[in-house]
């Protein structure tokens, strides 16, 4: 556990002394993999889903704000729609549009989890997200993650009915924007993901803000569990066809991310909590204080060696007593 304390301190260290290096990088390497993500997943107007232009716009969104990098990834996704649809560019484009109302006025700071839980969703561990979202940020963190649960979904949608474009006989525009409405609006799974993860964020917030020893591990157990339970009876009320060994394996690696997270930033010695009473003119105060885990560091002790020529000097100086 030391070791770990120390490789927790010294990155720790590094990233405060290099910030200003590393957040860029760091936001570039977001903005890569959310563009070519986009363009493997949509890819339809072809011109643009190169690895070109995907890489200029990353390295523009990496001395930007992050918010930039959820409107240039809606943009490109709409690119890419249009270039499909003209009748599913419409109706996702309003989709945006409500979330982004909802986006900026509830959750403006939350960019990253706006953008992360789809790529989350891509690698099958967007539990991690809800989970990493209660412990660092607020209730209206989970407006952020609602809104990239439901972005996540219209994209999916759009990408699977492209493959069934061929056979399908919609000669009405009409007929067109009936069917894709349905098929976003009353899309079972995506309200059942939007309930359990919201309520696993707001749950894992509530129980770590409790006054309890280990309050965070816990919060981040009940989130998991509470997003499982959730998916399930939403699976079986439903039927939206719910994978039990792949949401099991997700949510177990999803609780093991949100536990490094939790690892560099919150960790507590319960061994060493200690209780304080006092008290004023008006009140009388119960104060629980926890110490956090911190490595103190060793002095070091430098030792001179002396060369043979002052080790002499030293010896004649004995012998004559100076």
């Amino acid at each position: 556990m030391t070791k770990l304390l120390e490789i927790r301190e010294l990155v720790k260290n590094f990233y405060a002394k290099y910030e200003n290096f590393i957040v860029p990088v760091l936001k570039f390497l977001l903005a890569l993999i959310t563009f070519l993500m986009i363009n493997s997943k949509l890819g339809f107007m072809e011109k643009f889903a190169k690895f070109p232009i995907a890489l200029i716009l990353a390295l523009l969104c990496s001395f930007l704000p992050l918010n930039f990098l959820v409107l240039a990834a809606a943009a490109m996704a709409m690119l890419h729609i249009y270039a499909l649809s003209m009748e599913a560019a419409v109706v996702v484009g309003i989709v945006f549009v409500i979330l982004f109302l909802l986006y900026f006025r509830f959750s403006p700071k939350d960019s990253v989890v706006a953008v992360v839980l789809p790529i989350c969703f891509a690698f099958k561990i967007p539990c991690a997200v809800p989970l990493t979202a209660g412990l660092l940020g607020s209730p209206g963190t989970s407006v952020s993650v609602g809104c990239g649960v439901v972005a996540y979904y219209c994209l999916h949608y759009v990408a699977g009915i492209s493959k069934s474009a061929g056979d399908a006989k919609m000669t009405e525009m009409a007929t067109k924007f009936k069917s894709i409405i349905e098929g976003i609006v009353t899309n079972k799974g995506m309200m059942v993901a939007v309930v359990a993860f919201v309520a696993a964020t707001l749950a894992v917030y509530l129980v770590r803000r409790m006054n309890i020893d280990h309050a965070w591990t816990i919060a981040m157990i009940v989130g998991a569990l509470l997003n499982v339970l959730i998916l399930f009876v939403g699976d079986l009320a439903l039927n939206t066809q719910v994978p039990v060994l792949g949401t099991i394996i997700g949510t177990i690696l999803g609780f093991a991310v949100a536990y490094v997270v939790k690892f560099f930033a919150f960790q507590l010695d319960y061994a060493r909590t200690e209780k304080v009473q006092f008290e004023d003119d008006d009140y009388y105060y119960f104060v629980k204080a926890v110490p956090k885990v911190t490595l103190t560091t060793s002095e070091k002790k430098v030792k001179k060696v002396k060369t043979v020529s002052e080790q002499k000097e030293d010896g004649k100086n004995r012998k004559s007593g100076k």
